[in-house]
């Protein structure tokens, strides 16, 4: 036998701890919800009791949903009493089914205004863009290679064989620059390009008596161009803009050739020495119509692409001014020549640049510009000085007939102009208050 003390605390610790019952004996659990288990409880603490299923099965209770325990089998009348009660709170009441909504007609999804910071109302815009691009380019003007031909047509009648080669291009610098302001549905425009390049050509004259001439130069020619024009929201929705555009253009072409030389070669020798300066300035101006298409690409990326037909007029003043020296220096000559060519041209511009939107008003582009168009001669003058004129002018029926010549046969030779870039820049898009 322990002491008094030993006993106490040995109950106190055994009151404390969760009790485990030892003794496998069934008891009855009566729920508050109505529920009868039947199982042997293996443990319980102060709030809760764990009761093993007669099917094996360990379920956990709080103390709080249990009614009473009894060690007794329920009787007949409390089970059909716990099924009544159990019915009653399961029981769901049936409602009739919603009814089926009409189906609606889908529309075009609207873009979110305030979903996204890229988002731009394009009927209510009110805003600027400035843009800058530069890369590589050429120019293909009808300059020297145009009236190399003219004249190979003129020796032709005049049994003289000409041979022509192609021009060689080489690639320049080439940039554009604009701004467009939107006002709601309207959209106004003022562009700006610039096409360089360098031209090589070569022309072989054949002569009686073992007689030849080689003319050639690499030169620097240019084109400057400037338009303004103005367009409509046509069309619009979460993906595409089409806007028609009419414009007004204007054309500056340039050639500046102080390299051209001529060598005049007699059986097999070298007889006289030409040197050429040409200086040729094109000015063309007129309407254009076409339309203006934006392609968006998800929420960052624009593509937009231009096609505008061309209808210019305007002329072109070339002045060469040459020099001949035989080589044994007994002949100097020096003459000077003035072409004023006034035509119409017909042609088509077209631009196509993929932006990417760095943040709402700065994008990045990538874009290509082309400007193509043939000339048709309207009229050509001609007026030749040189020294020889001085001593023997030429008669007035021989400059008649030399430039009823001259005009007929420009007037047969083709003639066409071609400016393209590739071209990467940047653009800045302020946006103006509503």
């Amino acid at each position: 036998m322990g002491s008094p003390n030993i006993r106490i605390c040995l109950l106190i610790l055994l009151l404390s701890l969760p009790i485990t019952v030892l003794f496998a004996e069934q008891q009855t659990i009566y729920l508050r919800s109505g529920q009868i288990l039947r199982g042997e409880v293996i443990q319980q603490t102060a709030t809760t009791m764990q009761i093993k299923m007669e099917d094996g099965k360990v379920k956990q209770l709080n103390k709080k949903d249990i009614q009473r325990v009894s060690y007794k089998e329920p009787t007949v009348q409390e089970k059909k009493e716990s099924e009544e009660k159990i019915k009653q709170q399961t029981a769901v009441v049936e409602e009739p089914p919603p009814p089926t909504p009409e189906p609606t007609k889908k529309s075009e999804p609207e873009i979110d205004k305030g979903a996204s910071p890229y988002a731009i109302d394009q009927i209510k815009r009110k805003d600027l863009e400035l843009y800058f691009g530069a890369g590589l380019g050429t120019y293909r003007p009808p300059t020297e290679s145009y009236f190399d031909h003219a004249s190979a047509k003129i020796n032709a009648l005049n049994g003289v064989p000409t041979q022509v080669d192609d021009p060689l291009y080489k690639r320049g610098l080439a940039y554009s620059m604009g701004l467009i302001y939107y006002w709601k549905k309207f959209a106004f425009g003022l562009t700006g390009n610039h096409f360089g390049g360098k031209t090589s050509e070569r022309m072989t004259v054949y002569g009686g008596n073992s007689s030849l001439q080689e003319f050639k130069g690499t030169f620097p020619e240019k084109q400057n161009s400037l338009k303004l024009d103005v367009s409509y929201l046509a069309f619009s929705n979460q993906r595409v803009d089409i806007r028609p555009s009419f414009g007004y253009s204007q054309f500056w072409g340039k050639t500046e050739d102080n390299s051209t030389t001529a060598n005049d070669y007699f059986a097999n020798s070298l007889f006289d020495v030409m040197k050429f300066n040409y200086n040729i300035l094109e000015i063309l101006k007129g309407p254009s119509i076409g339309v203006k298409t934006t392609i968006r690409l998800g929420e960052r990326w624009e593509d937009r692409i231009e096609l505008h037909y061309l209808s210019l007029t305007g002329a072109q003043y070339a002045a060469t001014v040459g020099t001949t020296v035989t080589t044994d220096a007994s002949f100097f000559d020096y003459y000077r020549t003035d072409l004023t060519t006034t035509w119409t041209a017909k042609g088509f511009n077209f631009s196509n640049k993929l932006f990417y939107r760095w943040t709402p008003t700065i994008s990045f582009w990538v874009g290509i510009q082309l400007f193509e168009w043939k000339y048709s001669v309207n009229s050509i003058g001609q007026r030749f000085q040189g020294l020889g004129d001085i001593t023997s002018p030429p008669t007035l029926d021989v400059v008649i007939l030399s430039n009823i010549l001259i005009e007929t046969t420009a007037k047969s030779t083709p003639a066409t102009s071609r400016a393209s870039s590739l071209e990467f820049g940047v653009m800045k898009r302020f946006e103006l208050s509503q």
